[in-house]
């Protein structure tokens, strides 16, 4: 294995890190805020029904804060795309990286 090899796999894996570091705590965010709002308008029963479906609570955050407020939350915008940026830069160091994901 020579020395570019290892240089491009450093690489990939290192923008993959850090994508995956940036959706996870973006999608936190989101999912925390949308659970809270549900909390906050309907009651304690749908943050285990928010976490029983996370992956729809995660994918519908803006339109769960924006539906049970009646605001559009264009703060909520912000970790929402950095979210899917962090996805992309882990797809992005994939690519980069030469490997097959597990």
């Amino acid at each position: 294995m020579g020395l570019i090899q290892k240089a491009r796999r450093a690489t990939g894996n290192t923008i993959g890190c850090a994508g995956m570091i940036l959706w996870f705590i973006a999608g936190a965010v989101c999912v925390i805020w949308a659970l809270y709002v549900l909390f906050a308008v309907f009651g304690v029963w749908t943050i285990f029904v928010g976490l029983l479906l996370l992956p729809v609570t995660y994918l519908a955050s803006i339109f769960i804060v924006w539906f049970s407020t009646g605001v559009f939350p264009v703060i909520l915008l912000i970790p929402y795309v950095v979210s899917f940026v962090g996805l992309v830069l882990a797809a992005i160091g994939e690519k980069v990286s030469g490997e097959e994901a597990l």
